[in-house]
């Protein structure tokens, strides 16, 4: 069986964390040495560090992740996803 390779996106000066939100409310935040443990899964993908040790701060655009890949089948990159802000409503 043939392994497909894994190819992330170029991380910024300051990252020392990844995080892969899969729906709604699942996500995982891994160091950037154990980011291949992200095969195989589909989410959003950005880059980041913590503060305190619990807080996930982003850094950069998140990116569309396939499993594999932030390309996609053209070679280009996935266009950078946009963050939707959630509004309570008023009581």
């Amino acid at each position: 069986m043939i392994e497909k390779e894994l190819e992330f996106p170029k991380a910024p000066q300051k990252a020392t964390k990844v995080r892969l939100q899969v729906g709604k409310y699942k996500k995982a935040i891994v160091s950037l040495k154990d980011r291949d443990t992200l095969r195989g899964v589909v989410g959003i993908y950005q880059y980041g560090y913590l503060v305190a040790n619990r807080i996930f701060t982003p850094l950069g655009p998140p990116y569309q992740w396939n499993g594999y890949s932030h390309l996609n089948d053209d070679g280009k990159p996935n266009a950078p996803v946009r963050e939707r802000k959630i509004s309570l409503p008023n009581k």
